[in-house]
This record gives C-alpha cells, structure tokens and sequence, in this order.
C-alpha cells in the first residue's frame, strides 16, 4: 500500500498538536495546521486512530537526531563533541517522552498510546533499530580517542546513551547541563586533570 501524499505534512502538523493537546486534539485542529481541507485527513488517514499511530511512530523515528549526531566534526574536542551529541540525543528524547505524556495508557477505550514492547512488534523493531543508530552514531564520536579510552567505544556509548536518555525531560524538571553530564562521564566526580 502507498503512503498517501499528504500524510508526511498532516503528521507534522499533527505533532505538536497532539503533544499540547493529547487525545482531545481534532482533525480540524489538524487540518487548520496542516492548510488542508478537513477531508484530506481523512483520505490519508482512515480515522483519528491512524493518525494518532503515524504520529508515534514519527515520534519514534531517530534519522534527524542520528543525522546530526553524524554531523558533528570529529576534529573537535571529545568534550566538545558529546555535549553537542547530548542536545541531539536529549531533543529526541523530549519529543518522545512528550508525546508519549500525550497519550493515554488505555487502550480499552480505543485511545492511542505509544506502543509497548510487546503490542507493535514492527514498531518495536523500528524504535530499537533507531535506538542502534543512535549508538553507532555515538560510537563514531569516540573511535579517534580509541587508544586513550579505558573502555571500548560501543560501551562509552551505550553508557553515554543510558546517562543522556535517563535524564531527558518530559516536563518542568531541571535535568543537568549537557556539559556538566560530559565532564561526569570523562572524569567522574573529581575535577578533571
């Protein structure tokens, strides 16, 4: 089956929509912001439950946070490169954790939420997937550090994924600077050298 024209830009509108407004959100809602007739919501998506999926699994989707963590100059300082990594990581995160406060956890009531590991196994497979590219991306950033490093860089960036993911917020709190989460993960609790 093909992806109906429309459906990448009504998602897109849809997004913040459904983040500030969670199930109560409209497809008129959509449609204003979209600058579509309310109808072509419709004919992209067969209900109000199709386009609350599509927007999780857009939520899901880590290309542009794994494109830019693939951007950064590996000429840079380490320091340096993960702190920019740690806004990427942490701008995914949030979107995800956001929309997923959105969503009710009821399915019973045929409300959309963010699938569990075992509803959506396509999903499931996606998000993991995405997950893996994050970790290769972040890899990469300390491959030319190799020889210095106590650990292997897989492991650093699987640790620094865990410490990034963990503290992303999903409201108001205050979480720790991205610097300041660097230099924890480079030096530990004593100053650096």
């Amino acid at each position: 089956m093909t992806e109906h024209p429309g459906h990448a830009l009504i998602v897109a509108a849809a997004l913040p929509l459904v983040v500030r407004h969670g199930m109560s959100v409209t497809t008129s809602m959509v449609a204003r912001a979209a600058g579509v007739p309310a109808a072509a919501v419709f004919t992209a998506f067969p209900d109000k439950t199709a386009l609350l999926d599509a927007c999780a699994a857009e939520a899901l989707r880590a290309d542009e946070a794994v494109a830019a963590i693939n951007a950064i100059d590996l000429t840079r300082p380490l320091e340096t490169r993960l702190a920019s990594a740690a806004v990427h990581l942490r701008s995914y995160a949030t979107r995800v954790l956001l929309l997923a406060d959105a969503m009710p956890l009821d399915r019973t009531q045929t409300r959309t939420r963010l699938p569990g590991p075992r509803e959506n196994t396509d999903g499931h497979a996606r998000h993991e997937e995405g997950l893996a590219s994050l970790r290769r991306a972040l890899t990469a950033l300390f491959e030319p550090e190799r020889e210095l490093l106590r650990m292997p860089p897989e492991h650093l960036a699987r640790v620094f994924q865990s410490m990034v993911l963990s503290g992303a917020p999903s409201g108001p709190a205050e979480t720790l600077p991205a610097h300041e989460l660097v230099s924890l993960l480079l030096w530990g609790a004593l100053p650096p050298p």
